[in-house]
């Protein structure tokens, strides 16, 4: 089985909870940690400044686009930044996985 390491973008906490809520009740993701912090980045044109979240988490790489549109579905956000990267994890972190997404 092939997973990825995914990062789900937030406005805040209370809205990463929303989703990752969402995401979890139909086991398209592990789970993780909410990561919150001040953050810069360019929106339409100009520099913002705000306090953001993300979810840090993984899933299966077969799970990606339903995991992508639930994810949009759920966030309050014009563009819910998702991120999915290649995983190489060791063994039991695969093994926790593997019986995670087990059926």
């Amino acid at each position: 089985m092939k997973y990825i390491h995914v990062l789900i973008s937030a406005e805040n906490k209370e809205q990463a909870n929303t989703i990752l809520d969402a995401l979890l009740a139909q086991k398209l993701i592990f789970g993780g940690p909410i990561l919150e912090g001040p953050a810069k980045f360019w929106w339409k044109g100009e520099i913002c400044s705000m306090d953001y979240a993300y979810i840090l988490t993984y899933t299966r790489e077969d799970l990606k686009e339903k995991m992508t549109c639930e994810a949009e579905k759920a966030s309050e956000e014009e563009v819910c930044m998702i991120s999915c990267m290649p995983l190489d994890a060791n063994p039991a972190l695969i093994n926790l996985l593997d019986e995670t997404f087990k059926n």
